[in-house]
């Protein structure tokens, strides 16, 4: 069974010439705030609840993108506690023809699982276990990477 929590195609988007800053190109918020969104549908979908972002660990920005780029996010779990789940994208540039991409930029968000009122659900995210010997093998060298335990 394919694990649906593993390097998952989340939102993508085309730059359009007012997600621009002045220097013409892709303002770094703009990416950000697409990240979330893509990072954060995909925390629900895991715990089944209301997520909020409960931290940005990290965000890179390895490359420029520019109006007309076609942005995609291809999200993975990396670790669940009882309250949190911490989330890893990949920011891809894709060509136009969809055969080839170009890693642009990488985040790592903690969500927090909330209940109606946005308070924290503690004990409300099951635990998470990855069995593929590819995957775990994957998901330790992004934790090394970006230090997380």
């Amino acid at each position: 069974m394919k694990n649906k929590f593993f390097k998952r195609q989340m939102a993508d988007y085309f730059v359009t010439p007012r997600m621009l800053n002045h220097m013409e190109i892709t303002h770094g918020g703009t990416l950000l705030d697409n990240a979330d969104s893509a990072m954060g549908l995909f925390a629900n979908s895991y715990c089944h609840t209301r997520t909020l972002t409960g931290r940005i660990d990290k965000f890179i920005f390895h490359k420029k993108s520019y109006a007309g780029d076609h942005i995609c996010f291809c999200v993975t779990l990396l670790k669940t506690t009882a309250k949190t789940m911490t989330i890893y994208a990949e920011v891809n540039r894709i060509s136009l023809d969809n055969l080839s991409s170009e890693l642009i930029g990488e985040a790592v968000f903690t969500y927090v699982a909330v209940n109606a009122s946005l308070e924290p659900i503690s004990g409300s995210i099951e635990q998470y276990h990855v069995t593929d010997a590819e995957e775990k093998e994957y998901i330790e060298s992004v934790k090394k990477r970006f230090g997380i335990k």
